[in-house]
């Protein structure tokens, strides 16, 4: 046997693979079996076959095959042995997914191949530099374009960088399973974390992140930005751990793989700003440079109708995100897509919520937007101005609709704002046909007729191609309005052969259907709406294409006839079915319903009629639906709204404090009394402080109330009559609002340094203190880790991963958590949050990893504890060894049930004690 030593990287990668692909799937067979049967395969492709001496050469040295073929009729077996189906044995949903696994699978084997067979390069040999810099310098300037088009200045735009302002993001709590069992899972905290900087979803330490927002909300523009500045950064020589790459999901919908789906997408996306070669499926099947990852950016996950199709993108990415290679890392921009959907690529990935534009973010916007503009500033506050006057300035904080209402205040300052979304698209929309008259549309068509009709030589046929040609030209906006509403019901097929279709009956006999095809793509180019894909047409953005399909679902009477009864179909009774409009998506509803509520017809009341018997007797899913709604300012007719805080939802879950989160709701759909009930109940000294401080956080939640909430929140958390515990509660809730985190800073370290609180409250201040990146909390948070006499146990494990957290003191952090896991003196459960909590760090990965697997096979825990550390390595390494472990201990596990009970301490704190356990029934 070869020393490992003397192997090449690339030769023990793919050694190793094999041998654990082979211990872990052969269950009692022998390799020689695996061997025959892939000597079936072989046989019936007319391939020569293996030979066991050849095979113990793969397996002891790692010498490749000399063709993958061979390898991959080998691996296929073991990879079926292991209980991973063929996809030929499969129908439906679950064969797509299969079929995307499966190709993950061979294109990880091809990597391990391909890097054992080329002995001159390691295992991470890199792409071409040249090329690198070539692509490099391509996405950047491709990036920095605006991706919409502008009438500020045009032709000449902004670019991103001129106008672009830095978001936020949340990274939702994971949920936290206190027992095995699926059917007694819990939520330990439901609350979104803080805000951090959008930037985060492209930390270097996850292998994939996903990234939600809503419609308009800025995803693409935060990928766009990242990869201009990264492109800007890696071409200036300061270089990272990763090199993105950006690739819309649609791209992997088809049957290439990963590689070879990135190249063919990203060299038709960048020829066009002077990418002058072809970039291979090699270029993307080496990294960048030794050591550097592939960032792949997938944009409008969304975007792809079927639920099936995203499915299998999502398996594939999941695959390629846990190999070993290390080659790719992932980040996946969608808005909000089933629970079911995204929990295919593990509960391990982290998810970040994009926030919209604060009044301040929107504020900087407009200035920049303005520049072109006498006196920006000046503008900029009339705009804001003009929004508020139009009830717009919530709508206003989504970045696309701040980028469209910025547009139409800049072509014309004195013209009102229009009402509503509805209205802004058609303004906008309008406003684009009209400032396009630079690009000489009306020549560029006449020239395209001219073109189709003078390849027909016979009068006839000459004249019959100019007028059919013509009419298509004359009805071209009804026809994008069809093209949206095929593509917005699953029609993947080229927008000109959709077009050509609806146009069949229109198109002369003596025109062939190249030409007729060719003409329409010459028709839809410089519209302004579209914009040209490779070699098919796609909208600027979602939100375009919602709005003209839902044109075409309400064009004249008919067709707004048949929607209202496909949407809300006349209902007899209380009780509502299902309905399809509860199934769409909320943006592409609200246009619909727009156009069906605008006319004020006789078709606008029954709708109004239906809609307020659903505000009635519909159920949850129901309410959500109109929350969303009032959110998008879709126009409801005021007596649907007002009967929306009357009811009594069924079933509703409602959070401590009675009444308060039903107010909430009230108020967000635009209930004033509600607001003002909230308002009242906070500023009341008659109530409970706990009560007063729910009532003011529901009430900074509410658009046009944060001021006063942060002012009632600022005397909470100052008034000496109440307990420190409200006070601290207060102003980490003021913390939460927007704008008045210096002030809650203040007040926090404070609290902390006051000795008559109890040092449960002093530390959760302090955590929330660290929230805020205050360098004040690194002291006492430190003290309140090491200390066992002031916390409980969960409290110091708490209070050394925010430590950890914080910039400067991640190793003082990362040193009490690895003490805090090894104290044989902390609960078990919290000596294993305590272990798991080290991995956020990159550098203490491997540390954490190793203190979890003491964890998990100590024989002094109890088995559901143990069941705990494995679970929590699994979602570290992935490796075989722990899931192995998990599946062992979860049976038992299973059968027991873990509560806590608490003392109290001598400042009065409620502190917990080891766990007990029962076994279930």
């Amino acid at each position: 046997m070869s020393d490992k030593a003397n192997l090449s990287a690339g030769r023990q990668a793919l050694r190793e693979a094999l041998r654990e692909l082979e211990q872990t799937t052969l269950q009692g067979r022998t390799r020689t079996e695996a061997i025959d049967a892939a000597n079936r395969w072989l046989e019936q492709a007319g391939l020569a076959k293996l030979r066991p001496t050849t095979v113990g050469g793969w397996f002891e040295e790692g010498s490749p095959a000399k063709d993958f073929r061979s390898l991959w009729a080998l691996v296929r077996v073991l990879v079926e042995w292991s209980g991973q189906p063929s996809a030929d044995t499969l129908s439906g949903p679950s064969r797509g997914q299969a079929t995307a696994r499966w190709m993950a699978t061979e294109e990880l084997w091809k990597t391990y191949w391909e890097h054992a067979k080329d002995t001159r390069r390691r295992a991470t040999a890199p792409a071409n530099a040249p090329l690198v810099a070539e692509y490099l310098t391509a996405a950047r300037d491709a990036a920095r374009q605006h991706p919409y088009p502008g009438v500020l200045g045009a032709p000449d735009l902004p670019t991103l960088a001129d106008v672009y302002v830095h978001q936020q993001a949340h990274n939702p709590t994971a949920d936290d399973q206190d027992s095995p069992s699926p059917d007694n899972a819990t939520m330990s905290g439901n609350q979104a974390s803080p805000a951090v900087p959008a930037t985060e979803v492209f930390r270097e330490d996850e292998a994939m992140c996903v990234l939600l927002g809503g419609p308009g909300g800025g995803k693409s523009t935060l990928l766009c930005a990242h990869l201009a500045d990264s492109a800007d950064a890696w071409l200036d020589g300061r270089t990272g751990k990763t090199l993105p790459v950006m690739v819309s999901a649609a791209a992997l919908t088809g049957t290439d793989l990963l590689p070879t789906a990135l190249a063919k997408a990203v060299t038709g996306d960048l020829r066009q700003v002077g990418l002058l070669n072809e970039l291979t499926a090699d270029f993307f099947r080496q990294p960048p440079r030794a050591g550097v990852s592939w960032l792949v950016l997938v944009d409008g996950l969304d975007e792809i109708p079927d639920t099936d199709t995203r499915s299998a993108v999502l398996t594939m990415l999941a695959g390629a995100a846990s190999a070993r290679t290390g080659l790719y890392r992932f980040v996946v921009a969608t808005r909000p897509l089933p629970e079911s959907e995204l929990r295919t690529l593990g509960r391990h990935v982290p998810r970040y919520e994009l926030q919209p534009f604060s009044n301040g973010d929107l504020l900087t916007y407009a200035t920049h937007w303005f520049q072109a503009l006498d006196d920006p500033g000046l503008h900029a506050r009339a705009f804001m101005a003009g929004l508020k006057r139009s009830h717009l300035q919530v709508l206003a904080r989504t970045p696309l609709m701040a980028f469209m209402l910025c547009q139409l205040y800049a072509a014309d300052p004195a013209r009102p704002l229009p009402d509503g979304r509805a209205g802004t698209y058609q303004s906008f929309v309008e406003l684009i046909y009209e400032q396009n008259a630079h690009k000489n549309i009306k020549t560029t068509h006449d020239e395209a007729i001219r073109r189709l009709k003078d390849r027909h030589q016979i009068p006839k046929d000459n004249q019959a191609a100019e007028q059919a040609a013509g009419q298509a030209r004359d009805h071209l906006t009804e026809l994008i309005d069809h093209l949206a509403y095929e593509r917005i019901n699953g029609s993947a097929a080229p927008a000109v052969e959709i077009l050509a279709s609806h146009l069949q009956t229109n198109r002369p006999q003596k025109v062939k259907q190249h030409l007729w095809n060719a003409f329409l793509g010459d028709l839809l180019r410089p519209t302004g709406i579209l914009t040209q894909r490779a070699d098919d047409f796609g909208f600027l953005h979602q939100t375009l294409l919602e709005y003209h399909a839902a044109r075409h679902a309400t064009r004249d009477e008919q067709a707004r006839t048949q929607s209202l009864h496909d949407l809300i179909p006349n209902q007899r009774t209380a009780v509502f079915p299902e309905l399809k409009l509860l199934d769409l998506h909320p943006s592409y509803i609200g246009f619909v319903l727009d156009g069906l509520l605008r006319p004020g017809d006789q078709i606008a009341t029954i709708t109004a009629q239906r809609l307020e018997h659903l505000a009635l007797h519909g159920g949850e899913r129901a309410l959500a639906f109109f929350e969303a709604q009032v959110e998008l300012e879709t126009s409801f007719p005021q007596q649907t709204i007002a009967v929306l805080p009357s009811r009594q939802v069924r079933g509703a879950r409602i959070i401590r404090g009675g009444t308060i989160g039903e107010a909430q709701r009230r108020a967000k759909l635009g209930d004033k009394r509600a607001a003002v009930a909230l308002s009242r109940l906070a500023a009341s000294p008659l109530r409970h402080d706990f009560t007063r401080i729910r009532a003011t956080q529901a009430l900074a939640q509410v658009d046009g109330y944060q001021t006063e909430a942060a002012e009632l929140l600022t005397r909470l958390a100052t008034d000496l009559t109440l307990w420190e515990a409200d006070r601290g509660e207060a102003a980490e809730a003021l913390a939460q609002v927007d704008g008045y985190q210096t002030e809650a800073a203040e007040l926090l370290a404070v609290g902390i340094a006051n000795p008559t609180w109890s040092d449960m409250t002093r530390a959760s201040a302090a955590r929330a203190l660290a929230e805020l990146g205050d360098e004040r909390a690194a002291r006492p948070l430190a003290a309140y880790a090491a200390d066992p006499a002031l916390l409980n146990d969960f409290s110091r494990v708490n209070s050394a991963r925010w430590l950890a957290r914080m910039d400067g003191h991640q190793a003082e952090g990362a040193a009490l958590l690895t003490a805090l896991a090894t104290d044989a003196d902390i609960s078990a459960p919290n000596r294993v949050k305590a272990a798991e909590a080290l991995a956020e760090t990159e550098e203490h990965m491997q540390e954490s990893i190793e203190l979890l697997t003491a964890l998990a096979t100590d024989p002094i825990l109890h088995v559901h504890d143990r069941w705990s550390a494995a679970k929590a390595l699994v979602k570290l390494s992935n490796e075989c060894e722990a899931k192995r472990l998990l599946a062992h201990l979860a049976p038992e596990a299973n059968l027991w049930i873990r509560s806590w009970s608490y003392v109290s301490g001598p400042d009065g704190a409620l502190r917990e004690v080891q766990p007990k356990y029962y076994r279930k029934a």
